[in-house]
């Protein structure tokens, strides 16, 4: 703090809270601490410097944060306040356009309001036999004994299931590894840009560039076929594209660039970060044989030997425990940033016009002051007492607010579905001794190493 901040405010001046800052290098600051090892910086540092803390990449200020009332107020109190930070946008803007993750603003409120009914209960459960019918089909394309790498599996399996319910066509067949390599493309290359001190332009003509625009068209052209063929059938086969391509307000129904936009950025949203979730827990019930146990318990009390329904979910509350357990110590969405659109004093904190915001879902998970024992995988803590006891803002895997992620509860439920049919034909494994990489790029996730298993039926 300076000697003026530091000074008593004058009787009408809202008080402020001093905000330890991380000092770094001199001369890049914490930005290559922060780029070898994202989690475990935030990880560390919030439990060094406390709930709130600045530190400095390059001359850039970030803001860290995991104070429960901060971020409640980021995300639902001063919702309107925050947009996607300008660095973030223009990374993904060669991708997604202006689609729902990057937009902002009046432009994102309608397309918001266009696309939710898509989301709405009736249609979602509607793609739960599409979830487990895919399940299926992975597992018997598996032999007894053979090694897995489930990142890999849970990935395309994910991705097959959002092909399935968008665009209501099957990948497993025709496009499945068209797009999968194309998204790999295109992610690889927008981590690689994020950690650049100096960005690339996107229409420099170098090797990169042009393989992340090749990748797009490939995506592109698939939307394009679903669209027209859509428009010529005149009709919503059930699908979320459908329901984009035909639903209207008072400006019309959306142009050909919104449609291409939302369903890119369906397509990324809806697949990685839910196979990713799928991974860690599958890691994390690997190495607790009990918990395993347990919710094979219940799904053989609640289901039997058929396939699991979506009308058996209100009654599996351990597989559910299981998901958010999952979702708050191995969070795939392991942080998100917001960008101040004014000053603001925020719980005491000032956070000035312009600067970014780091909301560390996975450092607020490792909080001892709401979670007994953090580090430790406890499904049972999830109970509705422990749910009402947490402050607001204590717990965001979806972010929270107007921005809450729309495809909340797809992806809860697809995972719910997927893991149950897993468990229960699956031997739940990692080898021995093994241990994950822990990367944290556009999602978190295993790395090259992956999340190897072997099969054996049960």
């Amino acid at each position: 703090m300076t000697a003026e901040a530091a000074a008593p405010a004058p009787s009408n001046a809202v008080p402020t809270r001093p905000i330890p800052r991380r000092k770094g290098h001199w001369l890049w600051g914490c930005l290559f601490e922060l780029t070898s090892d994202r989690s475990g910086f935030l990880i560390d540092k919030h439990s060094e410097h406390g709930d709130v803390f600045i530190s400095r990449a390059l001359v850039r200020d970030l803001l860290f944060v995991r104070d429960p009332a901060v971020v409640y107020a980021i995300n639902v109190t001063h919702w309107a306040d925050f947009y996607k930070p300008d660095y973030i946008k223009a990374m993904w803007k060669p991708f997604l356009g202006n689609g729902l993750v990057p937009n902002d603003g009046e432009s994102w409120k309608r397309q918001h309001k266009l696309i939710m009914p898509g989301f709405h209960k009736r249609r979602v459960d509607t793609y739960a036999p599409t979830m487990v019918a895919f399940t299926e089909r992975m597992i018997d394309r598996w032999k007894e004994g053979e090694r897995r790498d489930m990142r890999l599996e849970l990935n395309a399996l994910a991705l097959e299931v959002v092909a399935s319910t968008l665009f209501d066509i099957d990948i497993g067949k025709e496009d499945s590894k068209t797009i999968r390599e194309a998204i790999g493309d295109v992610s690889e290359i927008l981590v690689v840009d994020a950690d650049k001190t100096v960005p690339r332009p996107s229409w420099w003509p170098t090797a990169s560039n042009r393989r992340k625009k090749r990748a797009i068209a490939k995506i592109e052209n698939i939307i394009r076929r679903v669209h027209e063929e859509r428009l010529a059938h005149r009709k919503d086969r059930g699908d979320l594209f459908s329901h984009m391509v035909f639903v209207e307000d008072e400006e019309g129904r959306m142009t050909d660039e919104q449609l291409r936009d939302e369903a890119m950025t369906l397509i990324f949203a809806g697949h990685e970060t839910t196979a990713h979730a799928l991974t860690w827990t599958w890691y994390l019930l690997a190495r607790s044989p009990d918990n395993v146990a347990r919710l094979r318990a219940e799904l053989d009390q609640v289901v039997g030997d058929r396939p699991v329904e979506v009308d058996d979910l209100p009654n599996l509350p351990y597989l559910e425990m299981v998901v958010k357990e999952s979702l708050r110590l191995l969070p795939s969405v392991w942080a998100y940033a917001r960008q101040a659109q004014r000053d603001l004093v925020i719980e005491g904190y000032e956070i000035k016009k312009g600067q970014t915001v780091t909301i560390s879902h996975i450092a607020m998970g490792r909080n001892p002051k709401y979670y007994e024992d953090p580090d430790e995988f406890r499904p049972e803590r999830w109970t509705r007492e422990f749910e009402r006891s947490l402050p607001r803002g204590a717990y965001t895997p979806f972010a929270g607010g107007p921005r809450v992620c729309l495809g909340k509860q797809f992806a809860m439920m697809e995972m719910r579905m997927i893991l149950a049919t897993l468990v229960r034909r699956v031997e739940v494994n990692v080898p021995d001794g093994f241990e994950p990489d822990i990367v944290t790029e556009l999602s978190m996730h295993p790395g090259k190493r992956g999340m190897p298993t072997d099969v054996h039926f049960r």
